[in-house]
């Protein structure tokens, strides 16, 4: 039998912590196929917030740092001016982007850095 779907390699083989039907597995997912597929993994370097998505060095096997709430953007901009060939991405929450770290996030937006944001809106403030 031909198999046509397996586990990403960038995906820990470990126990999601998340609630029932959050979605964050599915995005942990996501973002492993992604990196293996465009072969980043050793270029990627994700940010992760205080609140769900701070233990995602557990769950991806790619340089995971954290930050303070709303506060990835900012972090994500002087990681990325130190290291230009990096691919940068952060993982937040309605609440610690589109709240706390609105300023952070449409500043460096408006500046043009070159970071990649996944924007985990799950409409009830609940990530963070």
């Amino acid at each position: 039998m031909k198999k046509v779907f397996e586990r990403p390699r960038l995906l820990k083989p470990a126990t999601f912590h998340f609630c029932p039907g959050c979605g964050h597995n599915i995005l942990h997912r996501v973002i492993a196929e992604l990196m293996e597929e465009s072969d980043f993994r050793e270029r990627a370097i994700m940010i992760a917030p205080v609140g769900c998505a701070v233990l995602s060095y557990f769950y991806l096997d790619i340089d995971v740092t954290e930050a303070p709430h709303g506060r990835c953007t900012a972090v994500a901009t002087g990681i990325k001016r130190a290291i230009p060939n990096s691919l940068v991405l952060t993982y937040q929450g309605d609440g610690d982007l589109a709240s706390i770290g609105a300023g952070e996030t449409l500043h460096a937006a408006g500046r043009g850095e070159k970071v990649t944001t996944v924007y985990v809106n799950n409409t009830n403030y609940g990530m963070t």
